[in-house]
């Protein structure tokens, strides 16, 4: 078999079937509970439009799938050469192009599971109003790019840094500061610095296309100038991912 699948099957298995990852996808399923309950019980919250809830929760899924994606990327490098897992790999017969592949494909699946375990909470806020399948079609197809890029750069993280923790506390560092548009309100965000900040923030380009599809009606194949800045964002992830690991495996 191709060692790119086998190792992504691996990363794959420490996600699913080991402890940790379990514990993992535990917290993910509570607090995705937790955001659901609050926007559906709620008497104010609830008093909401369907569709502002279902935007939401598309926000909070996109924020938690690019949280796990960051705890995956990390440990995939930086967990395992503190494990002691990841010389042994490097000194294996294998290009270090398929290594790395294999990792990607690692995080991949995490978001993969992560959406898969979000649309029954999508289904519970929103089955009662409009653009449900709309902002589920949105979700994929620009949360995934904006996912992959914080998987893709946690993995540079674990590359560059000496530590696993000294990598994920920079990850979630930024991805607080990207995620920021969640806590600012709208006329920070219409100023001069929140516009640029706006512009060039993946995860904004992600919440301001579930905007446009979910609240405004719009088709998600219009969002394709958000959907040009994930993609910039995750090759530009990939591109540091690239980087780190190539210099790691010398």
């Amino acid at each position: 078999m191709n060692p790119t699948i086998l190792i992504a099957r691996k990363e794959a298995g420490e996600l699913l079937l080991s402890q940790r990852g379990l514990l993992w996808l535990l917290a993910m399923a509570v607090a995705l509970s937790s955001f659901a309950l609050l926007l559906v019980g709620d008497a104010e919250l609830s008093l909401l439009d369907n569709a502002q809830v279902v935007y939401d929760m598309a926000a909070i899924v996109t924020a938690l799938g690019a949280l796990l994606a960051i705890l995956v990327g990390v440990d995939s490098v930086g967990g395992e050469r503190e494990r002691g897992s990841l010389v042994p790999l490097l000194l294996a017969p294998v290009p270090r192009a398929q290594i790395l592949l294999g990792k990607l494909g690692g995080v991949a699946i995490a978001w993969i599971v992560m959406y898969v375990l979000a649309l029954p909470y999508l289904w519970a806020v929103g089955s009662t109003g409009q653009n449900l399948i709309q902002g589920a079609l949105a979700l994929a197809l620009l949360g995934t790019p904006v996912v992959l890029g914080y998987g893709f750069l946690g993995l540079a993280l674990g590359s560059w840094l000496a530590s696993a923790r000294s990598g994920l506390l920079g990850g979630m560092i930024f991805l607080l500061l990207c995620a920021s548009p969640l806590l600012l309100g709208p006329g920070l965000r219409q100023s001069a610095v929140g516009q640029i900040f706006d512009a060039i923030n993946p995860f904004s380009a992600a919440a301001n296309g579930y905007d446009a599809v979910i609240i405004d009606s719009e088709s998600v194949f219009a969002q394709w100038l958000h959907f040009l800045v994930a993609l910039a964002w995750m090759a530009a992830t990939l591109w540091l991912a690239h980087a780190g690991f190539r210099r790691l495996a010398r």
